[in-house]
């Protein structure tokens, strides 16, 4: 399951990095430090989801109360997806509404540009502090280990999907996002206005940011990054969160 996951994420990234530039909504900007910087904080992520967040996310769905075992299969993973879904919305927000948090979140928002990549730039800080939050939400709800990785792998073609640089027709864009987060639903998160920054925090589904009342429209074309602030080179951006 595992090696055909990857091979899906692998070939719908490389879809998607040559798409975005065949058909882009905006002019390329930020040239090749850009994306080092992108391609390192991505590196690094990754090696921290292998080594450390996926195995101990795998390790704890197999500990904690049994209170779903008995559920048929196809209504476990559909609701922990759901489950996982929202979860993932509470901790994003939380990540824009604790000053600690967002120390480290911002360096995810100081890209002035959006693409495929920006989908990979998360400081390491973030992806480390997330682990307890997270699995203390596996043990309790009881999440399977197939959900988990499932899960994961949708999480990751959504995040480059809607940070892409996809020019896509606004009719298609509005009907899916009545469901899913799509690039012009993702793009107003990334306004460098801190009105728009915190908005539509969704990942998968963008029912949640209509429920919880986070929704935003797609505002005028603004400039991305964090309101009164600049991108960095790669090792200010490690050291950011500290200062």
């Amino acid at each position: 399951m595992t090696l055909v996951l990857t091979a899906i994420t692998l070939t719908t990234l490389s879809v998607l990095l040559v798409v975005e530039r065949c058909w882009p909504a905006r002019k390329r900007a930020g040239g090749p430090d850009r994306l080092w910087r992108n391609l390192m904080l991505g590196l690094m992520g990754t090696l921290l989801t292998f080594a450390v967040v996926t195995p101990l996310s795998l390790l704890l769905s197999t500990i904690g109360p049994d209170w779903r075992s008995g559920w048929h299969p196809v209504l476990r993973v559909g609701s922990d997806i759901l489950l996982l879904d929202l979860f993932i919305y509470a901790w994003h927000r939380a990540n824009h509404e604790v000053p600690l948090l967002w120390r480290f979140h911002r360096v995810h928002h100081f890209d002035g540009f959006l693409d495929v990549t920006s989908a990979l730039r998360f400081h390491p800080g973030e992806v480390l502090l997330s682990v307890c939050v997270r699995g203390t939400f596996i043990v309790t709800m009881d999440i399977n280990a197939a959900s988990i990785l499932l899960f994961d792998t949708l999480v990751i073609l959504s995040a480059a999907f809607h940070h892409s640089n996809l020019n896509l027709p606004a009719s298609v864009d509005d009907l899916f996002r009545q469901m899913i987060v799509t690039p012009n639903h993702h793009r107003v998160h990334h306004i460098n206005n801190r009105a728009d920054t915190d908005s539509n925090y969704g990942t998968i589904l963008s029912v949640w940011d209509r429920f919880f009342n986070s929704f935003r429209a797609v505002p005028q074309p603004g400039h991305y990054g964090v309101e009164g602030e600049t991108d960095r080179p790669l090792p200010q951006l490690l050291v950011n969160p500290l200062q």
